[in-house]
């Protein structure tokens, strides 16, 4: 009874997470738009100005609380999730090194030798608001297995963001930024938890606030980009954006579903028995959509405005294109289609 009672707790906690970080992309995407349409707008300079005067504040002090909300997920998935289980862990985890290995690599090449080169762990991140927010539009077609996968893997998708970002851009990073970022998610995994004030407890009082506050005040803040249309060729045509978008778009897809069939097939990982690969290939097209790491990373490896730009711009038009690819594929392989 105690085991049926614990089982259900967990199933009940992911969904309501689920709905909540659903919820989040759908305010992630409204608050991406309205920075697109404002800085493009006869307004534009007034908008940029107001949100650059607290751009530092948001990156580096609210920032903190998405962060520390990443590291109490991690704990929790180790403890109880996903994570406990090391079997039933490794198949997203392993997708999950795919889906950061590949990416970067494609940008390296196209950005070997340049300026950019710096860049190469911009296209690592997944954001796991977009891409739960995109499989909350296929409703009930999508089993809960393939919704655990996509979670477990978003997460094991920051986790390596952020030992990547610690180990190989510490050099480049302020003493704010870290306590911001890598020691946000350090305190979560040491801040002593006991009694009624669970891990469980403080991601359900966090979570909307990330969700809901931060994460939109930071699309607002970061992604209101002017795109000069007549010279979009030109933008599209920079390694930066080609590295980005063709490494999200096919490298992440590429990496995660070879990575999880060879994981399958060392046996080193099973498959559940309601996910097939279709599938997982339809989560690693979902898992290219990146806002929020990836822009995090972005400024700490350039200092040029020009490729920031075209970070930003790159990383839309590889969320709008993983997205709709991602629920084609899904929409057509899913195994609980009508």
């Amino acid at each position: 009874m105690a085991a049926a009672r614990e089982f259900s707790n967990s199933i009940n906690t992911f969904r309501a997470f689920f709905r909540t970080e659903s919820s989040g992309g759908v305010f992630l995407l409204i608050a991406a738009l309205i920075a697109l349409i404002a800085a493009n707008s006869p307004w534009s300079a007034g908008y940029l100005t107001f949100w650059h005067e607290y751009e530092a504040f948001i990156n580096e002090g609210l920032m903190a609380i998405f962060f520390f909300l990443v590291g109490l997920e991690i704990r929790q998935e180790a403890r109880s999730g996903q994570f406990r289980d090391p079997k039933s862990a490794a198949l997203p985890i392993i997708a999950a090194i795919g889906g950061m290995v590949t990416p970067a690599l494609i940008f390296a090449i196209f950005n070997s030798g340049s300026a950019t080169s710096n860049g190469w762990a911009i296209p690592m991140a997944t954001d796991i608001a977009l891409a739960l927010g995109a499989l909350a539009l296929l409703g009930d077609r999508i089993d809960t297995s393939l919704k655990v996968f996509l979670l477990t893997l978003a997460i094991a998708d920051d986790l390596g963001s952020i030992l990547v970002l610690g180990i190989f851009y510490s050099d480049g990073v302020s003493l704010v930024k870290i306590a911001s970022s890598i020691g946000a998610v350090v305190l979560a995994w040491i801040i002593p938890l006991r009694g009624r004030f669970t891990t469980e407890k403080l991601i359900k009082i966090i979570h909307p606030w990330s969700a809901f506050i931060v994460i939109p005040l930071f699309a607002l803040a970061n992604i209101g980009i002017q795109i000069d249309v007549a010279n979009i060729d030109q933008m599209l045509s920079t390694p930066v954006v080609i590295g980005i978008v063709i490494g999200r778009v096919i490298g992440k897809v590429a990496g995660i579903t070879f990575f999880a069939w060879a994981a399958v097939k060392l046996g080193i990982a099973k498959l559940p028995a309601a996910l097939s690969f279709k599938e997982i290939a339809g989560a690693g097209a979902l898992a290219g959509m990146g806002l929020t790491v990836s822009l995090f990373v972005a400024k700490i490896a350039f200092t040029n405005q020009s490729a920031i730009a075209d970070v930003k711009f790159a990383l839309l038009v590889a969320a709008l294109i993983s997205g709709f690819l991602g629920i084609a594929m899904l929409r057509k392989f899913s195994s609980k289609q009508d």
